[in-house]
């Protein structure tokens, strides 16, 4: 459980951004405590690609790596969910499954859920062979027959971008309206990347391994790997409770350069935040907004 007495910091959200912030601060001897709720946004992922010295490395062994250095640095972990964070006074209530702490500073690491394509069957295979992120996956599909399911702009975006791995390319719209233009149809067709309309009424495969698409007609279409791009939202609403300014577009919250929001003394970190979302990337906000916390939190003799 939790200490009564007031952290210096609260950081809700465990993954890598979360964790990395929180191992920084208890290295600098401050009293800091983690909330985690234990549902990261790459729950499904077999391995996490990218990251200097843990590529391939599993999410959710890179995560209790990552809470064994917090701990033996100083920190706390709560496993609970924070449902509300008022500000009283000079500090931070944050209200939880595990009861009412009290921070300093709070950090904002909850991150973002992904939403999954209407399709029978999908989650089975999300991770596997199924992915949201070409960043963190594309390498793994090269030379692949690969589609994309999503009727947006950003399905025809992530359709150009995986043309860095594989020119095997399919669109699904799963039968929904397109949502680009001629121009984009245009830029699609003179690349040889395919479209088909029909909604995916499920997936053949087997082991997480999707071999194909069926579509409403009967047609099956061949498919090594998917990606989709349905949309992305915030994983609560603790920052727009807060009156911290978010993107009313993407769902990101606004900070500067030190991850700091429009509120004073509330952070936001990870895929929160605008940038890349990668494991790695989330890991540099985490310890961007520790420094620029620990130094807030210092008195002003010893700042020059």
């Amino acid at each position: 459980m939790p200490s009564e007495s007031t952290y210096d910091c609260i950081i809700i959200g465990g993954g890598p951004a979360g964790l990395t912030c929180a191992i920084f601060l208890a290295r600098y001897r401050r009293p800091v405590l983690v909330i985690d709720s234990g549902k990261p946004r790459n729950y499904a992922s077999r391995a996490i690609h990218g990251f200097l010295g843990q590529h391939n490395i599993p999410p959710g062994e890179l995560l209790a790596r990552g809470r064994s250095e917090a701990e033996a640095a100083g920190a706390e972990i709560c496993h609970c969910v924070a449902d509300r964070v008022e500000r009283v006074g000079d500090i931070f209530e944050v209200t939880s499954s595990a009861g009412v702490m009290r921070a300093r500073r709070v950090v904002l690491a909850y991150g973002v859920r992904d939403k999954l394509p209407d399709i029978p069957d999908i989650e089975s295979y999300y991770g596997g062979s199924v992915f949201h992120c070409a960043d963190c996956d594309g390498y793994e599909v090269r030379e692949k027959r690969v589609g994309v399911i999503g009727w947006g702009k950003k399905a025809v975006g992530l359709a150009l971008k995986l043309l860095q791995w594989t020119d095997q390319l399919t669109i699904f719209t799963d039968g929904h309206p397109r949502e680009w233009t001629d121009e984009h149809f245009s830029k699609l067709l003179a690349l040889g990347i395919g479209v088909k309309d029909e909604k995916v009424i499920s997936l053949i495969g087997e082991d997480s391994m999707v071999r194909a698409a069926v579509l409403s007609t009967g047609e099956q279409v061949t498919v090594d790997a998917l990606f989709f791009t349905i949309g992305v939202e915030r994983s609560c609403v603790l920052a727009e409770n807060l009156g911290c300014e978010v993107d009313e577009q993407r769902p990101n919250i606004i900070v500067d350069d030190h991850k700091q929001t429009s509120v004073e003394g509330i952070y936001a970190v990870g895929d929160l935040v605008p940038g890349s979302q990668l494991a790695i990337t989330s890991a540099a906000d985490g310890a961007i907004a520790a420094i620029a916390i620990n130094k807030s939190l210092l008195p002003p003799s010893r700042l020059v």
